[in-house]
């Protein structure tokens, strides 16, 4: 398994060198840290010059695990279910961009908030057709781009919809696209999963996972909590899989704190 760590490059609030020298700063704390690569959270990714955030991250043998593209939901309310046509069109004229971004990193394009939250006075049923309706033509720009796009099920804190494994696995057959695979967070896993079956479903989808994100309990760095990353890395260790696990964690009490911690702990169990 390769390892990988969240983090943000402000680019909806920079210039294009102030972008590049927050990443050249991100890439010289990883890499001696001995990380294999870097998930970006991004806004818009149209902002950023690609090819040198290539080059920057092969000088230093790191790699684009995956890019996030939730703040698209959380900024500017933009999602997949959305009564409003209009808005779904964006919701999917964004997620081309980031898929435009993935072509040229060789990463995955993350499908987490972006699918929105029920409305009070909509009809969840006709939400949720529109939800399946606008990832289906994300799933062609993605094959038209050779590139992947993950499904993360999200606690029902969080959002309406797909929430547990087995939805989101029902789901992903129904698209039925060879670019369209699961993402596991074991944050939303502890929250979502029965206890009693949690391990040995897992065992049973782990060859449908493309990407993982990790998160204690606490939803701070692996080790603050109580969950068994032991047993959760095991099963996907086992199953073969050999994609990026990557640490999305509440920053505190530091990036690089959170970076150094979990690093630590993932070494002692492995």
């Amino acid at each position: 398994m390769l390892l990988s760590i969240v983090a943000g490059l402000n680019e909806s609030k920079s210039n294009k060198e102030g972008i590049i020298k927050k990443f050249s700063s991100l890439c010289q704390l990883l890499a001696p840290l001995q990380y294999d690569g870097v998930e970006l959270s991004l806004l818009e990714p149209e902002k950023i010059d690609v090819d040198k955030i290539v080059e920057i991250a092969e000088s230093y043998e790191l790699k684009i695990s995956a890019l996030g593209t939730g703040s698209t939901y959380i900024r500017y309310g933009y999602s997949f279910g959305d009564t409003e046509k209009s808005n779904r069109e964006k919701a999917i004229e964004r997620i081309e961009k980031y898929i435009n971004f993935a072509r040229e990193t060789r990463s995955k394009v993350i499908i987490g908030l972006i699918r929105g939250r029920f409305k009070h006075n909509s009809n969840p049923n006709k939400e949720r057709l529109n939800i399946i309706s606008s990832l289906k033509e994300c799933c062609k720009l993605a094959e038209d781009n050779n590139v992947m796009l993950v499904f993360e099920p999200i606690n029902r804190f969080e959002i309406d919809s797909y929430n547990t494994i087995s939805q989101s696995l029902k789901l992903i057959e129904e698209i039925g696209s060879e670019y369209l695979k699961l993402l596991v967070d074991s944050f939303h896993t502890h929250l979502e999963e029965d206890p009693i079956y949690v391990w040995e479903n897992l065992k049973e989808v782990a060859r449908h996972v493309g990407h993982v994100h990790l998160a204690d309990t606490t939803r701070r760095a692996p080790g603050s909590g109580h969950f068994d990353f032991k047993t959760f890395l095991s099963i996907f260790k086992n199953a073969g899989y050999s994609e990026f696990v990557s640490i999305e964690t509440i920053m505190k009490p530091s990036f690089e704190e959170v970076a150094k911690s979990s690093l630590q702990y993932l070494r002692s169990i492995l």
